[in-house]
């Protein structure tokens, strides 16, 4: 590709009569090799137009950025908002990769993985090849990729959607994501609004900052796209109403209101009802709790605008195998039933510990879990208080520092704790802390980690482990005999 053709794409003025060829794009000075595009972008930890004259020692072709005029020697190109620029070049250089998949974008504070996961099983099940980009892992063309962010960075995005043969894209879309623009440059078949809750206020300030990133999603959606939305929360149901003002959209509404086009009834231990027009069914519940019988129903109505009739998605979903990390189960050799989840917010924690409250019914119930540094404080002494009404002991401890050393973390968490007559026990240490409540928990308990799920330990702890699922296994081989 030649840069005249990129930067007239971009509707870049053009000052120059060089047109070379275009070999790759990066926002990395150091990723920069012969031929490539750099994007100087203005971050919140660096400015990349600092990196400019390394950029064009690396081999770079030619430069955009939002300084009128740079000191470096070589092609520069002022342009606004380079951020998005970088997405909007990437997928052209791509040859806008979304137009040979049909793609489906899912949003919302909790559930994005599990209705990720769900979807692409059924559509998989329905031989329809579908990749998958999210938080636990990437998937395409049969093959799991590492992930290193829910929605990824925008080149290696495009790149990845170019590599994919796969007829259909399920993508997880944080708000990260969008605020970043990191999915501008694609267009989407459906797009799926789970909910929103407190979550991320140390990023977007406040709850309208929040809904209005996440709401951008459905402007990335095709003229004549399809809008999933789960009524069951205000700023659902204000989406629904924003939206059916669009003529050209299909807005599909899913809850627990008759007036949903897929309501849910009678949500039990192991199936619930689903209606859908005159179709009355009853639907195996993958994971425990109303709330993945919310993001089922999505994952079903999400499957029929793919063309899977209702009664396909429910004998695919018979065979799901579970989700790392979210509602994760394994028993000790006491009976002793451990749950793994990745819950992390309000809402998250109070619908996972529910579920969980439900299913150890009059049996001893533990809650492990902890905070992260530098991270939203205002959602720490609600967690808490979630906690101890729903936990006969809670054990508070780290989830990551982040930079932050131990000691403040701790004593930030003692700030946050409620007013009332429950303590927790609070332990630094996250897997002395889950060792203690494996330990303090009689026989035949129940015992749920949340905050992590599948993610990897970046501290050093006591115990040598890299995961929550390690460490309980750890536990269950040193203490074979006491059990």
């Amino acid at each position: 590709m030649n840069l005249k053709a990129l930067l007239n794409h971009l509707h870049i003025a053009c000052h120059t009569d060089q047109d070379p060829i275009i070999t790759g794009i990066t926002s990395h000075s150091k990723k920069v090799e012969p031929g490539y595009l750099f994007f100087a972008i203005s971050g919140v930890q660096a400015d990349g137009h600092q990196y400019i004259q390394e950029a064009f020692e690396n081999g770079a072709a030619a430069v955009v950025g939002e300084y009128r005029e740079t000191s470096a020697s070589g092609l520069y190109f002022y342009a606004e908002d380079t951020k998005r620029l970088l997405s909007i070049a990437a997928s052209y250089f791509y040859d806008e990769p979304y137009k040979k998949h049909k793609m489906t974008g899912i949003t919302g504070t909790n559930g994005k993985t599990t209705t990720s996961f769900l979807l692409q099983h059924i559509l998989l099940s329905h031989d329809i090849s579908t990749a998958l980009f999210g938080t636990v892992h990437h998937y395409i063309n049969s093959k799991i990729v590492k992930s290193s962010h829910t929605t990824p960075d925008p080149v290696t995005l495009q790149k990845m959607l170019s590599e994919s043969n796969d007829e259909a894209v399920v993508m997880e879309v944080s708000s990260h994501g969008l605020e970043q623009n990191r999915i501008e440059g694609i267009t989407y078949d459906q797009a799926i609004f789970l909910n929103l809750t407190h979550d991320h206020l140390d990023y977007h300030g406040t709850m309208e900052s929040y809904y209005q990133c996440k709401a951008k999603l459905f402007s990335y959606l095709k003229p004549k796209g399809t809008a999933i939305i789960c009524s069951e929360g205000s700023y659902g149901r204000r989406l629904i109403q924003e939206l059916s003002s669009t003529n050209t959209l299909q807005v599909w509404t899913y809850g627990k209101r008759k007036t949903d086009n897929f309501y849910i009834e009678d949500v039990g231990k192991n199936y619930f009802n689903l209606v859908h027009e005159t179709l009355h069914v009853t639907v195996p519940l993958p994971l425990p709790g109303e709330y993945n019988a919310l993001n089922t129903t999505a994952a079903i109505a999400a499957a029929l605008d793919y063309g899977v009739p209702i009664k396909d998605s429910i004998n695919h979903l018979k065979n799901f195998q579970g989700i790392p990390g979210r509602f994760e189960e394994l028993t000790l050799n006491n009976g002793t039933e451990v749950i793994i989840d990745y819950a992390h917010t309000p809402d998250g924690v109070s619908q996972v510990l529910e579920a969980a409250r439900k299913k150890a019914g009059s049996r001893p119930f533990y809650h492990v879990f902890g905070f992260r540094g530098n991270r939203d404080v205002t959602k720490r002494s609600e967690m808490i208080s979630i906690s101890l009404e729903y936990s006969d002991q809670t054990v508070l401890t780290v989830d990551d520092l982040d930079g932050v050393p131990s000691e403040q973390l701790i004593q930030e968490t003692k700030e946050a704790l409620p007013a009332g007559p429950h303590t927790p026990t609070i332990i630094s240490d996250r897997t002395e802390a889950i060792f203690y409540a494996l330990r303090e928990a009689p026989p035949k308990s129940v015992v749920i980690i949340t905050g992590k799920g599948p993610e990897s330990y970046k501290e050093k702890y006591q115990y040598p482990s890299d995961s929550d699922l390690s460490t309980v296994k750890l536990f269950q081989s040193l203490n074979k005999a006491a059990l």
